[in-house]
């Protein structure tokens, strides 16, 4: 969806191209997450990046090419760090420091590690209504749920209970389902006691047995 990289005379025009599109890359996010994506467009992202329409077409032939680069690198960031995860318990935990600081932050836009809720919502909506952010949605779904099932598989067997593929199949649809419901809990409404937000799913996670 994206044109290829400008192309460059070297190692330092190749550095300079990288550093362009991530200035486009940051200023998108920032536009989309104060104004929505219907009410950003791409004069607005040109002049958050401080340059011209025309060099960010060079770089994204449309808005959902900037939608695209951004999700993909929140998918790898996203798998980077639930890699790193032991248990689905030790994922609630880390998900709600994320949200705090989110929160804390008052700004609605990433937090430290990378969690942008409003960005988040904002795609996930618009996805219901645009073609194109819609199939960039769906074709990052596939890696997600390996993401989601390799991190079940392990905490099942962390707790001394592996799973069958069936059985595995149904957890990671349910802890799923779980983290994207905490997601949207919690930015509605921010203000609900957090303890027993986070001792409701942590019941949750028990009663999977993971």
């Amino acid at each position: 969806m994206s044109p290829p990289m400008p192309a460059g005379g070297g190692v330092k025009a190749r550095a300079r191209q990288e550093s362009q599109r991530a200035r486009i890359l940051e200023a998108a996010r920032k536009c989309f997450s104060e104004g929505g994506f219907h009410g950003t467009g791409m004069s607005a992202i040109a002049r958050e990046a401080g340059m011209s329409q025309g060099l960010i077409y060079r770089y994204f032939t449309n808005k959902a090419a900037i939608i695209q680069a951004i999700t993909e690198e929140q998918r790898e960031e996203r798998r980077e760090a639930l890699a790193g995860i032991a248990t689905c318990s030790e994922l609630v935990e880390r998900l709600l420091e994320k949200i705090d600081a989110w929160r804390e932050s008052g700004t609605g836009g990433p937090c430290e590690g990378g969690f942008d809720a409003a960005l988040f919502l904002e795609v996930s909506a618009e996805a219901t209504r645009d073609a194109d952010i819609a199939a960039v949605v769906m074709s990052q779904e596939p890696q997600i749920w390996e993401d989601f099932e390799a991190l079940v598989r392990r905490s099942a067997e962390v707790a001394g209970k592996p799973l069958a593929p069936d059985a595995l199949r149904r957890r990671t649809v349910v802890m799923r389902c779980l983290v994207d419901g905490l997601i949207l809990c919690y930015v509605r409404d921010p203000g609900q006691d957090r303890e027993v937000l986070r001792k409701s799913l942590q019941d949750a996670v028990a009663a999977l047995c993971l």
